[in-house]
């Protein structure tokens, strides 16, 4: 996948990664025009911490839908730690891979429904338990509600940080678009004059 995060980013900074990540996670909100909550922010900086010393990897569709099925299966403290993996897992590929999603098979969309259902579970599996859990609980429903502002600050993280120097074309920007409602995107393609519209897939 060539929109790896690109780690010469970080080690020529002189930043420890969570300064580092700080950083691009303010500076990213700035320039799309967000306001992540403090819950959020903290929970995206800290999974770009644990992503960035991560090797490269194929996970496909078929991946997330066998960590879901072990989760379903599983005992509640396993249940949670499959439900977080296949959370944040869903979350970056959606921000981190999009041009990848667009030479493949896979949908986008379906990472994004993934992701949002994976943090809203693990609010409702962790809700009404010790003072911890419910602090947790509240920032996974952040995370869930917030998920597809998340996807767009990584979006814009993963521009600033990768070398790939390739334009991205109008319909790999418009296809991702009609797959998340992404602002980001829909803000892009104004400035390159379309007008997105949405496309009604029901079958008359």
């Amino acid at each position: 996948m060539s929109s790896k995060l690109d780690q010469n980013a970080l080690w020529m900074t002189g930043l420890n990664p969570t300064q580092f990540f700080h950083e691009m996670v303010v500076e990213a909100q700035e320039r799309q025009g967000l306001k992540l909550t403090e819950n959020v922010e903290f929970y995206i900086v800290n999974l770009l911490c644990a992503h960035v010393r991560s090797t490269e990897s194929d996970d496909t569709e078929d991946c997330l839908a066998l960590i879901l099925k072990k989760a379903l299966e599983s005992p509640h403290n396993e249940k949670i730690a499959l439900y977080k993996k296949l959370a944040d897992t869903a979350l970056y590929f959606s921000g981190f891979f999009q041009e990848y999603f667009n030479r493949k098979s896979f949908n986008i969309k379906y990472y994004v429904n993934m992701g949002e259902s994976a943090y809203n579970e693990l609010s409702n599996l962790l809700k009404g338990k010790t003072t911890y859990q419910e602090t947790m609980s509240k920032i996974y429903y952040e995370m869930s509600c917030s998920f597809n502002i998340a996807v767009d600050i990584l979006l814009d993280i993963s521009e600033q940080t990768t070398q790939s120097g390739q334009e991205r074309s109008l319909l790999s920007i418009y296809d991702a678009w009609l797959n998340t409602n992404s602002a980001k995107l829909e803000k892009e393609l104004f400035l390159r004059g379309v007008t997105p519209i949405k496309v009604s897939t029901r079958k008359v």
